[in-house]
């Protein structure tokens, strides 16, 4: 493929992060995996989906390999891409697009190689920031939320049969959506199918943005209200991440947590 005539930012907004993950009260093991990669600007999260074979792997490799692409691609972009670039987005966009890409070619090789893994995937959420904007991309129902004046936004749609029914039905109450019982079903993870295209956000970023990456082990049982009031509350990050954590498993803790907070300066 032809390398794309693309630009990168320089670096000017000062990022400060911190992430914690934790296998909740009653999972034996931790299948969510992170990546905060403050040098590279770039922050993932993952959550290798639960019942399948070898969750933990997929959700790590697919932090590696995104974080391996991203890299490669940021400081030589002009090299050939995997996939088609999309130049009506950013440079920070098309990386996390096709670094997805690659990370679900090489989740469904690794599973086709071993028969432990077969039908192995992961959900991922990733945020990269440049010099004014930032870009996001995800796919399944890993999150991004970002914080600014005291509101709180979330900036990623799930890939859920949740969030198709919603979109179907707006009138439905929480009440008649919790009667479905194929409601958590993710619609949409890395090595599930040959192809994925990841749902793309992009913005710009003020001073002062606090962004956080979630599993669902953690919005599943906290409100967006009080996550919020826990941000505002802390005293800094590591210790918000913390709370945030304690907080998820204070609500019985039923699935791995992971969560990842970057603030612009």
């Amino acid at each position: 493929m032809s390398a794309p005539q693309l630009t990168g930012e320089p670096p000017a907004l000062t990022l400060a992060a911190a992430a914690l993950s934790h296998p909740g009260r009653q999972r034996a093991e931790n299948e969510d995996a992170f990546g905060n990669f403050a040098d590279a600007r770039l922050f993932l999260v993952a959550d290798g989906m639960g019942g399948h074979n070898a969750g933990e792997v997929a959700s790590a490799m697919a932090i590696d390999a995104i974080e391996s692409f991203f890299r490669s691609f940021h400081s030589e972009p002009h090299q050939a891409w995997p996939y088609p670039v999309d130049r009506s987005l950013s440079l920070a966009a098309n990386l996390l697009r096709n670094g997805i890409k690659v990370a679900n070619d090489k989740i469904r090789e690794a599973a086709a190689a071993d028969r432990s893994r077969t039908r192995m995937g992961t959900t991922v959420v990733a945020m990269a920031i440049g010099e004014e904007r930032l870009a996001v991309a995800h796919a399944g129902d890993s999150r991004a939320y970002r914080f600014r004046a005291g509101n709180v936004k979330r900036l990623t749609r799930d890939h859920s049969v949740a969030e198709e029914m919603r979109a179907a039905r707006p009138e439905m109450t929480d009440e008649e959506l919790a009667t479905f019982a194929h409601r958590n079903v993710v619609t949409r993870a890395l090595g599930s199918k040959d192809e994925i295209e990841p749902a793309i956000y992009v913005s710009r970023v003020q001073p002062g943005d606090l962004f956080l990456l979630c599993t669902d082990g953690l919005w599943s049982v906290l409100a967006d209200g009080k996550i919020a009031t826990i941000l505002r509350e802390a005293a800094d990050l590591e210790i918000a991440c913390q709370l945030l954590v304690d907080a998820a498993n204070e609500a019985g803790g039923p699935d791995n947590i992971t969560v990842l907070l970057v603030r612009a300066g």
